[in-house]
């Protein structure tokens, strides 16, 4: 599996959030540090970090230079706690390409009406960089893969997709190796990305939901995936 050192760090994250919702650690306070933590929950400090890093993204920790790491008054913390577990699911290609088909036409639409010129440049520098490591066949394509659907998701300015943006981007992941095998759908790749930003340039919101829609479904008969 593609994702192995990925998971580990999410199960740890998803660990420590639990000791958060048990009350173990509550909010204020700081957390062991880093070599008793990684001990107690058998990792190596790399892995301790990433998943102290997931959650300083979700606003659950807050790392304090030179001081600690503590934990924040957050209310979501159940909430993240359910998203966090999601995302070990084990779960098929096809089921993780429907999730993205429910998603990510209508992020794509609220993107197109929400995100600011900033947040479209990033969308559009970062469709840029995926096209030219897609052309180029970059080892690392999936990375500029799922920054630009990251940068899309991003822009709808809406928290419970951005929870999901580790469940999109292991859906992408997977898919960017199975196109490595194929140039016809690498070629597909690009053709709908640019399509798909035109949209969002001409601020055309149903437009860049068909388009996101249209890419998905290419993307899946591509790949053999049934759509029913």
């Amino acid at each position: 599996m593609p994702y192995g050192n990925n998971a580990l760090s999410v199960r740890i994250a998803e660990r420590l959030t639990e000791m958060i919702a048990q009350q173990r650690f509550l909010p204020g306070d700081k957390l062991p540090n880093e070599l008793e933590l990684a001990e107690e929950l058998q990792v190596s400090r790399t892995t301790l970090r990433e998943a102290l890093r997931i959650l300083s993204t979700r606003g659950l920790l807050e790392v304090r230079r030179g001081i600690g790491t503590f934990v924040t008054d957050s209310k979501s913390i159940h909430a993240d706690y359910d998203v966090l577990k999601i995302q070990n699911v084990n779960v098929t290609a096809k089921e993780l390409y429907e999730m993205r088909l429910m998603f990510e036409p209508q992020a794509a639409y609220y993107a197109c009406l929400r995100a600011g010129e900033e947040e479209l440049e990033a969308i559009f520098r970062n469709g840029e960089m995926d096209e030219e490591m897609i052309l180029h066949r970059d080892p690392l394509w999936y990375e500029a893969e799922q920054k630009f659907h990251n940068s899309i998701a991003s822009a709808t300015h809406n928290q419970f997709i951005t929870a999901l943006l580790p469940i999109f981007n292991r859906a992408i992941h997977q898919g960017v190796i199975l196109a490595n095998e194929s140039p016809e759908v690498s070629e597909m790749t690009r053709h709908d990305h640019r399509v798909l930003m035109q949209y969002l340039r001409d601020r055309n919101p149903e437009g860049a939901r068909t388009a996101m829609y249209l890419h998905i479904i290419n993307t899946m008969r591509a790949f053999h995936i049934p759509l029913d």
